[in-house]
């Protein structure tokens, strides 16, 4: 996969690392962090979230670290962690061909890691929250700093190709791009019918059918697809 940089929310980039591999059957997700009640803050709202399923969690230490190991994550969640220390042992668990984000606590690293795909501010949304860690598990990176839109020259990106998908986007209806576009930014089947006036069973077929028109295997690459073509 080559390298791209295209625009997260209003504040963040994200970077398609080379070689790296999407999901196939959801994102697996180990959560550590030091607080129990925020821990289950957390996975009450990403668990079952789009493909997102935390398979673990636990506070950090020795225990979290075998568990990591045990379980073999798509993705680490690490919130509120108080300094780099903690931070580089989970690093190190995973290994470089990890995916860790971090949330809140001491910040981000002061050197760069492999497996670090990105630290996100404590007011990040539950949405952008699952966009991020479906993007980090399909092998790309979160970077804060980009400038917000209004600070930009507006520019219009052409549609192009993308690499997990042979089918142009202008093969899309625009009911399809709208479906397209809520399911990248992470919203279950239960919000995009909630955002528009849907059934949930009408929702989801048009999920399947989307899947199936762009030959895409699960919703992680619907959202590298609409990166990765400029619909987004």
């Amino acid at each position: 996969m080559t390298e791209r940089t295209t625009g997260f929310a209003r504040t963040s980039v994200l970077r398609a690392l080379p070689g790296a591999a999407a999901a196939t059957c959801g994102v697996r997700l180990f959560l550590v962090g030091p607080d129990a009640l925020a821990r289950a803050g957390i996975r009450s709202l990403l668990d079952g979230h789009g493909d997102i399923t935390v398979v673990g969690e636990d506070e950090p230490g020795p225990r979290a670290l075998a568990a990591v190991r045990a379980h073999e994550p798509d993705v680490l969640l690490a919130h509120g962690l108080r300094d780099e220390e903690e931070t580089g042992a989970l690093l190190r668990a995973v290994g470089p061909d990890g995916a860790v984000l971090t949330v809140g606590g001491a910040g981000p690293l002061s050197r760069p890691e492999p497996a670090l795909r990105g630290h996100l501010p404590v007011t990040t949304s539950a949405v952008q929250l699952a966009a991020a860690v479906s993007l980090a598990a399909a092998g790309y990176s979160v970077a804060r700093g980009a400038p917000a839109a209004a600070d930009r020259p507006a520019r219009v990106r052409t549609p192009g190709p993308s690499s997990v998908s042979p089918v142009p986007p202008d093969r899309l209806t625009a009911r399809e791009c709208q479906i397209l576009d809520l399911v990248s930014r992470g919203l279950s089947n239960t919000e995009i019918a909630r955002a528009l006036t849907l059934s949930e069973h009408t929702v989801k077929t048009h999920v399947q059918n989307l899947l199936q028109k762009l030959r895409l295997r699960n919703r992680v690459h619907v959202a590298i697809y609409a990166f990765e073509s400029g619909l987004r």
